[in-house]
C-alpha cells in the first residue's frame, strides 16, 4: 500500500485517485476539527479544506506531515470564516475569541457520558487555538512539534497552552454551574474523557472526492 508521500508525488502527477486515497485517510481528522467548532458548515469547511489543499499541493514538502499540512489549512480556513460570520475587517485573533462567541451553542452534542458533554461545551468557551491544541493533542494524537506547526508558533508555547488550556477549562465550567463534583471528574479525567470524546465525534458523514 502507497504510503502519503508517494500517494502526494502521484497526485502531484496528475493522477486523482490518488488524491482521492489522501482524501479518505485524512477526512475524517477534518471532520474532527470542525465538529465542534463550525458544526453548521462542517461539510462547506471540509470542502473549502480540501479544495485549498488540492490547489497548494505543490507547495507541501515531502518531508512534511500531510495531516499536520491540511489541519493548517483547515485552521485557516476556521478563522476566515469566522471573521466572515463576525463581519470583520480586521483579523481575527484565535487566542482571543471563543467559538461560542461566534458560533453559540452547537446544534448537537456528540457524546455518551455527561463529563463529555461538558468537556465539549467548555472547550467551545475557551480561546480557539486553546481548544485546537486540546484536540489535536488528544484527538489526533499529534506531537508538539507537529502541532506548534500548525499554530505557526514555537514548541514551547505549545507545552504551556497545554497547561493554560486546562486552567481555561476549569474556569469554563466553574461559568457554566456545574457541580463541583463534576468541575472535578471532568478536569481530573480530562485526558481520559478527551480521548474518549474521538470515538463519538465519527459522524455519519462520508468522505468525498476530489473534483479533476
Amino acid at each position: 500500500m502507497a504510503n502519503d508521500v508517494e500517494l502526494l508525488r502521484a497526485w502531484r502527477g496528475g493522477d486523482n485517485e490518488a488524491g482521492n486515497e489522501l482524501v479518505r485517510r485524512n477526512f475524517m481528522s477534518v471532520y474532527r476539527f470542525f465538529v465542534n467548532k463550525a458544526s453548521e458548515d462542517v461539510d462547506d469547511l471540509i470542502q473549502r479544506t480540501f479544495l485549498a489543499c488540492v490547489e497548494g499541493r505543490d507547495r507541501l514538502r515531502d518531508d512534511t506531515s500531510l495531516k499536520a499540512y491540511i489541519l493548517g489549512i483547515a485552521r485557516n480556513q476556521l478563522l476566515m470564516h469566522m471573521r466572515r460570520r463576525e463581519r470583520r475587517e480586521t483579523s481575527y485573533e484565535p487566542d482571543d475569541l471563543s467559538v461560542a462567541a461566534v458560533y453559540g451553542s452547537p446544534s448537537r452534542v456528540l457524546a455518551d457520558r455527561e463529563e463529555e458533554r461538558l468537556l465539549l461545551q467548555a472547550l467551545r468557551q475557551i480561546p480557539v487555538d486553546l481548544q485546537t491544541i486540546v484536540e489535536l493533542y488528544y484527538w489526533e494524537q499529534l506531537p508538539v512539534g507537529e502541532i506548534a506547526g500548525i499554530l505557526e508558533v514555537p514548541s514551547g508555547t505549545v507545552k504551556s497552552r497545554l497547561f493554560r488550556a486546562r486552567d481555561a477549562v476549569r474556569e469554563a465550567l466553574a461559568a457554566m454551574d456545574v457541580p463541583a463534583r463534576l468541575q472535578s471528574t471532568t478536569i481530573d479525567g480530562l485526558e481520559h474523557w478527551a480521548r474518549a470524546l474521538r470515538a463519538n465525534l465519527g459522524g455519519d458523514a462520508g468522505p468525498g472526492r476530489l473534483s479533476s
